[in-house]
């Protein structure tokens, strides 16, 4: 029995792809699909451009320009097989926009807090001293009398 062109599951797609400012939404797309179809491991069976293009739902010209956009940014590369049909690898860490990464960027001016910021925001107890007028629990009171 041959193993089925899509994954049972799903997969997996880092958040440096999905969070990458200079990709558009329809070459992501096509990044996906493109990656769906190497769900067994890092590389896609061969197919025509036809083909692919037929699969993934978009025009072969389309396609072309998708898989050169995601090729100069290292999200995948593509070679041809020698029968007019390519093959399509991805690297296991897709290294797409490390330079452009959410936490390198200066966010002073955005209203998002940074991990690090928020948590010097909180104060050093959860629980304030007094809760809406009643004294809270402390260690040095006695315990209620059973």
């Amino acid at each position: 029995m041959s193993q089925p062109l899509l994954p049972p599951r799903g997969i997996f797609v880092p958040t440096r792809m999905i969070f990458y400012p200079d990709l558009p939404s329809a070459v992501l797309v096509t990044w996906i699909k493109l990656r769906s179809l190497a769900w067994d491991g890092w590389v896609t069976p061969a197919f025509s451009i036809s083909e692919l293009a037929s699969i993934i739902g978009i025009h072969p010209d389309r396609l072309n320009r998708h898989l050169s956009n995601l090729q100069d940014i290292s999200a995948l590369a593509f070679r041809s097989d020698g029968n007019s049909r390519i093959l399509v690898s991805f690297p296991e860490d897709p290294n797409v926009g490390a330079e452009n990464r959410a936490e390198d960027r200066n966010l002073s001016d955005s209203k998002l807090l940074i991990s690090e910021a928020k948590a010097s925001l909180d104060p050093p107890s959860y629980f304030p001293d007094r809760i809406l007028g009643y004294l809270s629990f402390q260690d040095e009171q006695e315990p209620f009398p059973y």
